[in-house]
């Protein structure tokens, strides 16, 4: 019988992976319903902010939330291939 010890450290790798995958996952996705979220329930409290000449809630509606997402879009795919790369290494190592 031929045992495969390659698997255990296969299986640790694998489970490290989306542990922070869903570590970040779960990070972004408050972030973004913070951010969603406060825009909306305080819209009356940001109207007294100006910038740029506009209410500040206007902004955040109009320009600033979309701003956020797609930074949150940008950090979700930079992190993401060194979670990647790190699962691949661990695998070719295992073999």
């Amino acid at each position: 019988m031929e045992t495969r010890p390659s698997i255990v450290p296969q299986l640790a790798a694998r489970k490290a992976y989306w542990v922070r995958t869903r570590r970040i996952t779960v990070v972004l996705l408050s972030i973004w319903f913070t951010v969603t979220f406060s825009v909306i329930f305080f819209a009356r409290e940001l109207s007294d902010i100006s910038l740029f000449g506009w209410s500040f809630s206007y902004y955040m509606a109009a320009q600033g939330t979309i701003f956020i997402y797609v930074l949150l879009v940008g950090v979700y795919a930079w992190r993401m291939p060194y979670l990647d790369k790190m699962l691949k290494d661990a695998s070719d190592n295992g073999k």
